[in-house]
C-alpha cells in the first residue's frame, strides 16, 4: 500500500498502457467473474432503486457512487494481492472513508448541477429538443433548435471535463492513501492532465467496450463490462500512483549497484 505522499506525485507513462489497463482489467476480471458482476448487479440495482425515491433519489444516487467505486477499488486490491475475493470487500467504502469518499459525490452533484443550469441557460432544452421530435418538427426547424443548442454542448463538454479529471481518481485516492477530498480532486485532476495521452487511449478503448456491451440483450453485457472498466481503473491507478514508491526503490538501488 502506498502511502499519501507518494500519491502526491502522479507518474507519467506511455500512452500504450491505455490498452494494456484494459487488459489488466480483464485479467483481473477473470479471477473472480461470477462474484465481480453478482455484486455490480447487485449495487447497480441499489443505486437505481435508490434513484426512484422522489426529489431525492438522484442526489443520493449520486451521493453513493464513490463508495461503490471504492468497493470495486477494495476488491481488485485483493485479488491483485492474490487473496481470497469476498463479499465485504465491496463495502470497502461504507466500512471506511465513507465521509471523505461521500463529499467527492457531493462535488460531482453539485458540479453536474451547476454545468446543467450553465447549459440550459445558454439555451440546451433536452425536454424541448424531445418535444419538438416527438411532434414531428420539420428538418428545417430541428436544424435551427440544434444549431443553438451546439454551443451549449460544447462549453458542457468542455466544463464537464475537468470534473472528470478530478473525479477519476480521487475515491481510490482517498481510500487507499487516506487523502482528504480537496487533496484527492486536485491530485486526480494533475494525475489525469498529465497523462492525457494514455487516458485518451484507454476512454477510447472502454468506450468501443461499452458500445460492444451495450449490443447484447437486457444490457446483460454491462455485467461484465462495468467491473472490467472497474478493472480498469484500478490497473491505471496502479500505473500511476501504486507503482511509483517501488520504481523509486528500483531506480535507486540500481543507481547504488
Amino acid at each position: 500500500m502506498t502511502t499519501a505522499s507518494n500519491q502526491d506525485i502522479p507518474r507519467k507513462v506511455a500512452a500504450s498502457q491505455g490498452f494494456q489497463w484494459l487488459a489488466a482489467g480483464f485479467r483481473l476480471y477473470r479471477k473472480s467473474p461470477l462474484l465481480l458482476s453478482a455484486a455490480f448487479g447487485a449495487l447497480f440495482g441499489a443505486v437505481m432503486a435508490l434513484g426512484l425515491i422522489p426529489v431525492i433519489g438522484g442526489p443520493l444516487s449520486e451521493l453513493a457512487s464513490p463508495l461503490i467505486v471504492a468497493g470495486f477499488m477494495a476488491a481488485y486490491r485483493a485479488l491483485d494481492e492474490g487473496r481470497e475475493l469476498e463479499l465485504p470487500n465491496f463495502l470497502a467504502g461504507v466500512q471506511g472513508p465513507a465521509i471523505p469518499l461521500m463529499a467527492v459525490g457531493a462535488v460531482q452533484l453539485l458540479g453536474t448541477l451547476l454545468i446543467g443550469q450553465i447549459m440550459l441557460g445558454m439555451g440546451f432544452d433536452p425536454v424541448a429538443m424531445m418535444a419538438a421530435a416527438k411532434e414531428g418538427a420539420s428538418p428545417a426547424e430541428m436544424q435551427a433548435i440544434l444549431n443553438q443548442a451546439t454551443p451549449a454542448l460544447l462549453v458542457g463538454m468542455a466544463l464537464f471535463a475537468p470534473l472528470i479529471m478530478a473525479t477519476w481518481f480521487a475515491p481510490a485516492l482517498i481510500l487507499f492513501g487516506g487523502a482528504r477530498p480537496a487533496t484527492a480532486l486536485g491530485v486526480s485532476l494533475r494525475a489525469v492532465a498529465r497523462n492525457w495521452a494514455a487516458m485518451l487511449v484507454n476512454s477510447f478503448a472502454l468506450g468501443m467496450l461499452l458500445f460492444f456491451a451495450a449490443l447484447v440483450p437486457m444490457l446483460l453485457g454491462l455485467l461484465v463490462a462495468m467491473p472490467v472498466l472497474f478493472g480498469s481503473l484500478y490497473a491505471s491507478y496502479q500505473a500511476i500512483f501504486a507503482v511509483w514508491a517501488d520504481d523509486a526503490a528500483s531506480y535507486a538501488g540500481d543507481n547504488l549497484a
